[in-house]
């Protein structure tokens, strides 16, 4: 038997109570990606995950998959395969880059919030002024509630596009653009403004 998959028999030992949370816990990381500390509903399964990553990591190697975790940013990402993968418009691809610049941003700011947040004005002006383009109240409304499903946000107000709505940055937008990727990408979209303006 391949050793990798030895802590597959670490399932057996798990009570019942355990059990469902290591499905809870499967099924929460497969549909939504990430499991993060500081959200307190999560809180549980994150701890859970984390006593028991050997038995996840050979259970998700099964699937050609597996986990990456950050314990000092207190998130746990699922990596699968291409056809397990969230695939997303140019606009939300344009979205996820600008928050990964308002996180790096505001999480050295002294905050009493547990996550950095920044208006959803902020949001709009900073994207503007990235992609060259004005995004739409609908497009907005749309790009802000799919990165919300998606576990990189948190809108408080539940209203996509209120300017004044507050924007709670999650440790999850980290692991999902890492910062070479970010750097790439902020180098191309600067040439793609810079062709633009000739």
């Amino acid at each position: 038997m391949n050793q990798d998959l030895d802590a597959l028999s670490l399932i057996r030992e798990l009570s019942g109570d355990d059990f469902e949370r290591f499905k809870t816990a499967a099924q929460v990381l497969t549909s939504k990606t990430f499991i993060i500390r500081g959200i307190d509903k999560e809180r549980e399964l994150y701890d859970f995950t984390v006593r028991n990553v050997a038995l996840f990591e050979a259970w998700f190697s099964c699937m050609n998959a597996s986990l990456v975790r950050d314990e000092s940013m207190g998130v746990i990402a699922f990596r699968g395969s291409g056809n397990t993968r969230i695939y997303f418009s140019r606009d939300e691809i344009c979205a996820v880059l600008v928050l990964r610049l308002l996180y790096e941003d505001k999480k050295l700011e002294v905050s009493l919030t547990k996550f950095p947040i920044v208006s959803v004005r902020d949001f709009q002006d900073k994207y503007n002024a990235m992609t060259g383009e004005e995004i739409k109240k609908t497009a907005l409304g749309r790009v802000l509630s799919r990165l919300s499903s998606c576990k990189l946000v948190s809108v408080e107000s539940g209203d996509y596009t209120d300017p004044e709505g507050i924007i709670q940055l999650y440790p999850s937008i980290p692991l999902s653009i890492d910062r070479n990727a970010l750097d790439i990408a902020v180098s191309a979209l600067e040439n793609k403004a810079e062709d633009d303006g000739e």
